[in-house]
């Protein structure tokens, strides 16, 4: 008896002891065998070639009759969800659900053009979306299509030939550092106490560890007191908490927290030197915290929630008369705070833990420019 073994979806072709020759296909989609009878060989093979393309050109009529929304809803469930971080496909689901499905969502597969592609990114420039959330949508749209054309899914992409708009950077004033007024008015009031001693802000310390480390608020929340070391004065960066959807349908929290083993970037993962400040926090964090597993943890030992230690952060700059801005503020001026003291951009990058330093360049280039403006000033006291 003569068999052909093909790979597991290709099918195969065997003489049964009758004689007769069989062709046996089952696709992924299939939940049983085809069975394809013939005289020879030869004609076996030919009806196992017709049969799966037929099966192909079937599939895809099927999906060219479905929505732009369930096709890229069965992308997201069987391709995203095993790919991507839980922040990451928060974002892209966000993306998907807000940019993307109300725009062209219920299109159909076969009908979508660059035309309406193009209007939804017009939409969006209408609707003064930034130009990242832009991008991000059409970068969605564009991955699902060439996914859709390497499996034969759908004859073109329609993201070909759409323009995006101008990239344009955020002006200089908006990023924000504070003032070395508005630091120590910070500072004051974080560590200010109540008459009977006891702390107003029971995590102020950790605001003004924040201030003069520079960290990212996931990294900060995730830090454990075996990343501390008070006796080499550094922070050991390598772990980052974020706050995720819950996807566990038959869990109470709709959200959760979820810790990464890396953080954002491989240059994330760095050591953090701590200047007399940051130690001078750590050891009060230490009195309060030490008997914790996190360096940020709540009066029972738990992690600290971003949400609550923000708020923490706006009361704070509600009594100093400050105008309310975002945490990430303490990291500006952290970066600030070098570029002032005359520490080069290479070096800035690295304690921030940017992936290039081209993006701290391009970040801090009004403070970069303001240090060569005072360098050059210098030479007149020559």
């Amino acid at each position: 008896m003569s068999d052909t073994r093909r790979d597991k979806g290709e099918g195969s072709v065997y003489m049964r002891k009758d004689g007769a020759w069989v062709a046996k296909y089952k696709s992924p989609k299939m939940t049983s065998h085809k069975y394809l009878y013939a005289k020879t060989e030869a004609e076996a093979k030919r009806k196992l070639r017709a049969y799966k393309l037929d099966s192909v050109k079937n599939d895809y009529l099927e999906i060219q009759k479905i929505s732009v929304r369930e096709y890229m809803d069965n992308w997201f469930n069987t391709v995203l969800m095993n790919r991507l971080k839980p922040k990451s496909l928060d974002i892209k689901e966000s993306i998907l659900n807000n940019q993307v499905y109300p725009n062209i969502g219920n299109f159909q597969i076969s009908a979508l053009t660059a035309k309406d592609v193009q209007a939804m990114i017009n939409t969006l420039v209408e609707k003064n979306y930034s130009y990242s959330t832009i991008k991000k949508a059409y970068d969605a749209v564009n991955a699902c299509f060439k996914l859709g054309i390497i499996r034969n899914e759908v004859s073109a992409n329609p993201c070909a030939g759409v323009s995006l708009p101008k990239n344009i950077k955020k002006s200089l004033s908006s990023v924000r550092f504070f003032t070395d007024e508005e630091i120590e008015k910070i500072c004051n009031i974080s560590t200010a106490k109540h008459r009977n001693d006891t702390q107003i802000y029971r995590l102020g310390y950790g605001v003004i560890l924040l201030l003069y480390t520079g960290l990212r608020v996931g990294e900060f929340l995730a830090l454990k007191w075996n990343d501390v070391s008070v006796e080499n004065r550094t922070i050991n960066v390598r772990n980052s908490v974020v706050v995720v959807k819950n996807r566990d349908k038959a869990a109470d929290k709709k959200f959760v927290y979820s810790f990464q083993d890396s953080v954002k970037t491989d240059s994330a993962n760095r050591i953090v030197h701590l200047n007399n400040k940051a130690i001078s926090a750590i050891d009060e964090l230490k009195k309060l915290n030490g008997s914790y597993e996190y360096v940020i943890s709540t009066s029972k030992g738990s992690i600290c929630s971003p949400r609550n230690f923000s708020r923490t952060f706006s009361d704070i700059l509600r009594r100093c008369n400050i105008e309310p801005c975002g945490v990430h503020t303490l990291r500006h001026t952290f970066a600030s705070l070098l570029f002032r003291k005359g520490v080069d951009v290479r070096t800035v990058s690295e304690l921030l833990g940017h992936s290039d330093v081209a993006i701290t360049y391009n970040i801090y280039i009004h403070l970069i420019k303001e240090q060569k403006h005072q360098a050059v000033s210098l030479l007149d006291e020559l």
